[in-house]
């Protein structure tokens, strides 16, 4: 009977190590946010798909689970029916309370990515020393390991149980580093106060290396998306439009999709073309680097504005530098 679960096991692990693991990886992850996620991508020069409901994103401490119950499948391409890009997936470490976005469901919150919650262990990720792995089960030793990531904020001690799941990792090929080296100089650097709640850990090498060579510190947090590593902005600029012209129907609310280069206070108007004001939003505080979206509130309202042209501007302001600016966006309600 040994025998027969000892063969099992690693023809499982001989099937994740083939041609389709070998393009799943992580992809960015956060260790500072009220509820830390990982993103992983499928990445092949086919077009390929794979089911990794299966599969284990942890940081190994803890009480671990798989991905989700149902299928959730990963493709190489973006595939045109979804509104989602179907090469990612966003595993949120401790909410097990959410909806699992399987192949069934789709994106049932709407945010753009598929999202799948687990019940790992309630502290991770540390914003200290850590791990992140794609890995067939929650145990390091046993040779499981897809994917692995190593961050540290190099304060010269290394915890005793990361540093344990880096030799594992070493052992099997997944992170390189050797026995009795400073581990923490092997790790990504998150500095010293670890990642601040804006920052996250972006991969910027699709090829990988398995070291920290593959990944970089970014404030742009891009959960469902391509990476964001390096943008060019003007100085002043805080925010900008990803959409100049957008047509909505006059019983729908719109959606402002925006990117936010720095800590902003936002808030949206709408205005005739004859400067009357019709609408405002609460103002948004502290909003992240990143993409963001604002709201037209249009539907429901006692007075809702008519069809024609509307002018919308996103104030933004940053106070510690004193810097303020407006994003211009043309709404044309249709009937």
């Amino acid at each position: 009977m040994m025998i027969r679960i000892i063969i099992s096991a690693a023809l499982v692990m001989a099937f994740f190590r083939g041609p389709l693991s070998a393009g799943l990886q992580i992809n960015e992850f956060v260790t500072d946010s009220v509820h830390d996620w990982v993103e992983i991508v499928f990445r092949s020069d086919d077009r390929d798909s794979m089911d990794v409901s299966s599969l284990y994103v942890t940081m190994y401490y803890g009480t671990n689970e798989p991905l989700a119950s149902e299928p959730v499948t990963l493709y190489s391409y973006d595939r045109p029916e979804t509104a989602y890009d179907d090469r990612f997936l966003v595993v949120h470490l401790t909410e097990p309370g959410g909806q699992d976005e399987t192949d069934g469901l789709g994106d049932v919150n709407g945010n753009g990515c598929r999202d799948v919650y687990c019940n790992n262990y309630t502290s991770s990720l540390w914003n200290s020393d850590g791990v992140v792995a794609i890995d067939t089960d929650d145990d390091p030793s046993n040779g499981g390991i897809i994917d692995f990531a190593a961050y540290s904020n190099r304060d010269g001690s290394m915890n005793s149980s990361i540093g344990s799941y880096i030799d594992d990792a070493a052992n099997c090929g997944q992170w390189i580093c050797e026995t009795g080296e400073d581990l923490q100089g092997r790790c990504i650097d998150i500095g010293l106060q670890g990642l601040l709640p804006y920052q996250g850990v972006s991969r910027i090498s699709t090829a990988d290396t398995n070291s920290l060579q593959d990944f970089m510190v970014t404030k742009y947090q891009t959960p469902g998306r391509e990476n964001i590593t390096n943008i060019s902005v003007k100085k002043r600029r805080l925010v900008r439009s990803l959409k100049k012209r957008i047509a909505v129907k006059f019983t729908a609310d719109v959606e402002i999709p925006l990117f936010v280069y720095e800590q902003s206070n936002l808030r949206f108007r709408v205005f005739t073309v004859t400067g009357i004001m019709v609408y405002e939003s609460p103002l948004f505080e502290s909003v992240q680097p990143g993409y963001f979206s604002v709201h037209w509130r249009n539907s429901g309202r006692r007075r809702r504005a008519g069809a024609g042209m509307y002018i919308g501007l996103v104030e933004s302001t940053e106070s510690k530098r004193k810097i303020a600016g407006t994003e211009t966006i043309y709404l044309v309600v249709v009937p």
